[in-house]
């Protein structure tokens, strides 16, 4: 195996292989690097057209957690969920060498946010963004059922599949997620000051003032999720950068400059019936899943969207994202 160690990770060249006890794997090509690590797309070394996602985590001692451990623990848990429409990626593989860990995973397809700065307006249809959308938030769901939240849920975090899985959406990247249930599944006592965890543009308000997260803080970064794959114009601070600044934006579009939000939207009493639920959630209440999807469903017949039809991108099969930012974003601080 060709391996080069760096101060940014572990490079691992095109034509090297990784072997875990049970199986070797070559790499195609890198998808995605961090800090910490990188994504590769590998083969099968004894079946070319097994294709699979390598994840690889660089040992650091200062590094009190692996990412990779949490992923696997997460993956593992949660694999039994809706069977064969399941959200999460499988395990196929994992291993340690000397220098690094690594995880093989079910190869997916482009991210939601690559998916959509394909589109020519940059903008899903409506009709594709909100499915997709019931789609993430189903991931979601299953997710807390196991007593977790992901603390960073954005387009580019979900990925559609590819050959006979392209109508089906992924949930990515469990690196910052975190057990906000106990060992006896009760709701953990919430810290009294946590640190930012997330991406700006998407974070709860929750977050920005630095309380701890729980599902309700998910649901919030999901439906800015939301916003951000149907609204022309995008997040109203979308250009914004300080995160103080952008909390302000964010609790503006609750009152005086609400509209701009939802902009021409047909939909935009109900999309206001749903921010309003999660706002008034608290840090212990258990989320009304049901509801949202009710509220997603009438949506899509207000706005003369068929949740049926096909998604923007099908019909147009393309390599997997190049940008696994989704795999990375905690890899990279």
């Amino acid at each position: 195996m060709s391996e080069e160690d760096s101060e940014d990770g572990v490079a691992l060249k095109p034509g090297s292989s990784v072997s875990s006890g049970k199986n070797q794997y070559v790499i195609i090509k890198l998808l995605g690097e961090g800090g910490f690590g990188a994504v590769y797309r590998v083969h099968d070394y004894n079946n070319r057209s097994l294709e699979y996602a390598m994840k690889v985590e660089k040992k650091l001692e200062r590094r009190k957690h692996s990412k990779l451990k949490m992923e696997v623990a997460i993956l593992k848990l949660v694999s039994q969920e809706r069977a064969e429409r399941s959200h999460f990626t499988k395990i196929i593989d994992r291993g340690k060498k000397e220098k690094f860990f690594f995880l093989v995973m079910q190869l997916v397809g482009k991210s939601l946010a690559d998916l959509k700065a394909d589109r020519p307006a940059r903008v899903f249809t409506v009709g594709t963004g909100i499915s997709a959308s019931i789609q993430c938030l189903e991931a979601v769901e299953d997710l807390h059922k196991h007593g977790y939240i992901h603390r960073d849920l954005k387009p580019a975090n979900y990925a559609c599949g590819v050959g006979e899985q392209k109508k089906l959406i992924y949930i990515l990247d469990f690196g910052i997620a975190r057990r906000f249930l106990n060992d006896n599944n009760e709701l953990k006592t919430p810290r009294d000051k946590v640190g930012f965890k997330g991406t700006v543009r998407f974070a709860a308000l929750s977050c920005h003032k630095n309380a701890e997260l729980g599902p309700k803080d998910d649901c919030e970064s999901w439906f800015y999720l939301l916003l951000d794959l149907i609204v022309p114009t995008g997040l109203p601070w979308k250009k914004m950068s300080d995160k103080k600044e952008v909390m302000t934006c964010k609790e503006d579009c609750r009152t005086t400059k609400r509209d701009k939000l939802f902009m021409t939207l047909r939909c935009r009493e109900e999309f206001g019936k749903l921010l309003d639920y999660i706002d008034q959630l608290k840090y212990h209440d258990r989320i009304d899943y049901s509801f949202m999807y009710q509220v997603l469903r009438l949506s899509a017949q207000n706005s003369g969207a068929n949740l049926d039809d096909p998604f923007d991108w099908e019909g147009n099969e393309r390599e997997p994202s190049s940008k696994i930012r989704s795999h990375l974003s905690e890899m990279k601080n």
